[in-house]
């Protein structure tokens, strides 16, 4: 997937006090090689979830990023240790 990409939710998930986001639309951010998860930023919540292949699903073709996750992704890196030491 590509970082942007619009996904739901589409099994049960607890997440924090937003309670269960089966359904729900997020932005997908990045696959973690060292969990082999997906991280996905659900903004009606303001939350960060790590999912697996099979709680998500792609809402649009391939590759196609919504204007209003494209906004979002330019303020997103990921975060780098060390880098002023």
């Amino acid at each position: 997937m590509t970082k942007g990409e619009a996904v739901r939710c589409i099994e049960d998930y607890e997440l924090f006090d937003c309670g269960n986001i089966k359904g729900e639309e997020g932005c997908y951010i990045c696959y973690s090689e060292s969990n082999g998860k997906h991280m996905v930023y659900f903004p009606q919540c303001q939350e960060w979830a790590e999912l697996t292949d099979d709680q998500i699903e792609r809402i649009n073709r391939e590759g196609y990023i919504p204007k209003k996750n494209k906004d979002f992704i330019k303020l997103v890196s990921k975060m780098e240790y060390g880098k002023y030491d």
